[in-house]
This record gives C-alpha cells, sequence and structure tokens, in this order.
C-alpha cells in the first residue's frame, strides 16, 4: 500500500503547531489561551468536515495536580500526631492519636488512588470550577451510518513540572520514593495500631523507625510541594509534541479526506475531535464519552487517540495503560499495528512489556482511556524517543524543534491506511 502525502498538507502540520504556539502561546487547562486554541481548531475543520460544532464543559483544572498538595498534609498532620505522645509521655493517649494517624495516612493513599490511579473527581469540588470545550468536526456519511470512526487528540498544554524541568531523570526517583512512602507509613501506622491493641508495640522502635522515615522522605516532600507552581506561573509549557502534534494530524486526516473521499469506509462516519483538559485527569474525554455514550455503543464507535507524535522510529501502539489498568482492544491495535506495516512502518505495541508497566505506573493516561473504560474500542498511538523525555516533557522546552521530521506524516499515513483497512475489511 502506498499513501503519498502532498508537500503542502506536510508543511500545513508543522505550521500549524508553530501558529498555536504564536497565536496563543502556553495553553492550561480552562484557560483563555486554550480556548483561543479550540476555537482557532474549530475553524480548521470547518474547512474539511461537514459540520463542527464546540461542546463546552466544566470541571475543577487544578484538583487533578492540586491533590498532590492534599496528600503531602494529609501525611504530615499524620506525621505529627504519631509523635505527640511520645514527647509528652501521654500513654493514655497513644491509641486515639494511633487512630487518628492511621485514618489520616489511609485517607491520603485513597485521595491519591482516585485522583491519579483512575482519574476520578475524588476531591475536584474542593478546587475552582472553570470551562473548557471539546471540538467535534464530522465527515457525514451518504449511506446509512453503522460505524463511528473517532481520530482524537487534546488541545491543551501542561502545567510546568517543576521536579521533571530541575531533576530530569530524578523527576522518576522522587515520584516513586514519594508513592513508596505513601504506602510505608499506611503499613506503619497500621502496624504500630493494631500493635498498641494487643498491647505487643515496642514503642521506641516504631519513634526511630519514624525518625528515620522522616529524615529520608523529607527532601522528597519539599520537591513534591512545589510540583507545580500557583496560577498563571505554571502556564509556561509551549505543548508542541503534547499536544499539538496529534492535533496537527488530526487536522491532516481532514484536509486529506477532503480530497481522497473514496477511501472513507460505507455507511461510516468519521469524527475528528479536539479534546480539552487532557492535562487536568482526562477530563474533557470522560465528559464526550459520557455525552454521546448512546450512539456511540449504538454505531461500534472505534477511537484512534494520538498523544506524544515527536519520533520517526519510535512508532507505537498503547495496549494498555498501567497507570489507570486500562486495557485497550488488541483488536483496534493489531489493525494499527497491521497498517503500520501495510505502508512500511514497524510499529510496537506498548504497555505490555516489564519496563513499560513499571514506568508507565506513574506516566498517566491518554484520551483513549474513557473510551475503553466505556467498552468503547480504542486504542492510543504515540511516538516518542524516550532519551529525548526528559529534554521536553512538561517543559518550556516543549518547542516545535522537538518533533523530528516525518513523524507527523507517519502517524497521519497509518490512520489513513487504517482506514483502507477498514474499507476493505467491512
Amino acid at each position: 500500500m502506498k499513501i503519498e502525502i502532498l508537500k503542502e498538507d506536510s508543511e500545513y502540520l508543522y505550521t500549524f503547531i508553530q501558529k498555536i504556539i504564536e497565536d496563543c502561546g502556553p495553553r492550561m487547562p480552562c484557560s483563555p489561551q486554550e480556548l483561543k486554541a479550540s476555537n482557532i481548531i474549530k475553524k480548521e475543520l470547518e474547512k474539511t468536515c461537514d459540520d463542527v460544532l464546540s461542546e463546552e464543559f466544566t470541571c475543577h483544572p487544578r484538583a487533578f495536580i492540586g491533590y498532590i498538595r492534599i496528600v503531602i498534609l494529609l501525611d504530615i498532620i499524620s506525621i505529627f500526631l504519631f509523635f505527640i505522645p511520645f514527647f509528652f509521655k501521654t500513654n493514655s493517649w497513644f491509641l486515639i492519636i494511633a487512630i487518628i494517624s492511621f485514618v489520616l495516612s489511609f485517607l491520603s493513599f485513597i485521595v491519591i488512588w482516585y485522583e491519579f490511579f483512575n482519574y476520578q473527581e475524588f476531591i475536584d469540588k474542593l478546587f475552582k470550577k472553570k470551562s473548557s470545550q471539546n471540538v467535534i468536526g464530522r465527515i457525514k456519511s451518504k449511506e446509512e451510518v453503522k460505524n463511528i470512526i473517532v481520530f482524537s487528540a487534546h488541545s491543551d498544554s501542561a502545567l510546568q513540572f517543576n521536579l521533571l524541568k530541575h531533576l530530569k531523570f530524578f523527576y522518576f526517583v522522587s515520584i516513586f520514593i514519594g508513592i513508596l512512602f505513601i504506602f510505608s507509613w499506611i503499613v506503619i501506622t497500621g502496624l504500630f495500631l493494631i500493635l498498641i491493641l494487643v498491647k505487643l508495640v515496642n514503642f521506641q522502635l516504631f519513634f526511630n523507625i519514624t525518625v528515620w522515615l522522616v529524615i529520608i522522605i523529607s527532601p522528597v516532600i519539599i520537591a513534591l510541594w512545589f510540583f507545580v507552581s500557583g496560577g498563571e506561573k505554571a502556564n509556561k509549557v509551549p505543548g508542541a509534541v503534547d499536544n499539538l502534534s496529534a492535533v496537527a494530524v488530526v487536522l491532516g486526516i481532514g484536509r486529506y479526506l477532503k480530497v481522497h473521499k473514496d477511501i472513507i469506509p460505507k455507511n461510516t462516519e468519521i469524527r475528528l475531535i479536539s479534546f480539552g483538559c487532557e492535562e487536568a485527569g482526562l477530563r474533557g474525554a470522560y465528559r464526550y464519552v459520557k455525552a454521546h455514550f448512546d450512539e456511540l455503543s449504538k454505531y461500534n464507535a472505534v477511537d484512534i487517540n494520538m498523544d506524544i507524535i515527536q519520533s520517526v522510529k519510535n512508532f507505537g501502539i498503547i495496549a494498555y495503560e498501567p497507570t489507570t489498568r486500562t486495557k485497550h482492544s488488541m483488536e483496534v491495535v493489531q489493525k494499527l499495528v497491521d497498517a503500520a506495516e501495510s505502508i512500511d512502518i514497524k510499529a510496537k505495541i506498548l504497555g505490555v512489556s516489564f519496563r513499560d508497566k513499571l514506568i508507565g505506573q506513574i506516566l498517566g493516561g491518554t484520551d483513549a482511556t474513557p473510551f475503553s473504560k466505556s467498552s468503547i474500542k480504542a486504542a492510543n498511538i504515540s511516538s516518542l524517543d524516550f532519551k529525548k523525555y526528559f529534554k521536553f516533557y512538561h517543559q518550556p522546552t516543549d518547542t516545535l524543534e522537538m518533533i523530528e521530521k516525518g513523524a507527523l506524516e507517519n502517524a497521519l499515513k497509518v490512520c489513513l491506511a487504517y482506514l483502507m483497512d477498514f474499507s476493505s475489511n467491512n
């Protein structure tokens, strides 16, 4: 199979990214810059789609990262309470304070479990509500609609990760140590409580363990407290790779299909979507799936999401997302791999190896997750040279220069090849 991308279409992919960066700048969730970018994307989709609409939604964008400080506060209070009886020799209060200390440590785990490891809006109402939008372009079928194929990406950019900017590789070390501390402190406070109840506790041993734990963990706790800055100070990431690269590919699909309508599968509606607030916990994608679940289910919808299109050689299809334990459709994953191979692009299946699962624990999710969690077939396309990850990810250096020439064209070709294969098999 041969798919030719014209020079002007190739150039469009990169000039679009630069235009958004120059005209809008960094676009943290629910910001005026995110809205401005969405409006530009809407105008671009109007050139190629039969109809385009913006669907506004509300969420609490700061909750997804803001939970970190809440977790830290809960654990600091838990540790402070844990020490009180030791200093004041109030043995009669040991049991009561041990219970409170354990409850607070367990609550800190619950917060991070729901907010990060499940992307649920557990404490979101503690943060300010704001508005964002999803932009949806539809290329309608001339025949009766039996299938919907969604190509999606997100237009917002991340808050600057201060730890990643300053610590680079040690960012991962800090995160893993922080998570390990949360689990360790639950175990310590829980075991301490049990041993008090059975009157077998060695108070001095637990005191010494906790002192050393506090000494070791303090630098990490301080670093995590400043994980992101407040207000506009965090809005410094241009987001060329993450994720204007994928938005450009989505727009490129529309441009190609406008000229080559013959590759659109029969009885199939194509939807080109730019989600808002991905960096706030996939809120835009979750809102979209909830609002359109009935029709997505009725018409056998498939979502081909794209997130981080940066490398020419490191092309991959994510089958499993370790952070949220999300399994994507292996049927869709394999079809994308086959589509890539049909145009001589080698594609790896990502998320299944031990390394992918280990590192993926803290990498977060993609907008394919809400689809798969709702039993709608989905997969995610990414192409990342992990050696360059620390140079740009969620940092001000996420600029157009980070995208290798040819990476966007490869992603575009794979999406088009998928459509061609879908046509021939349906």
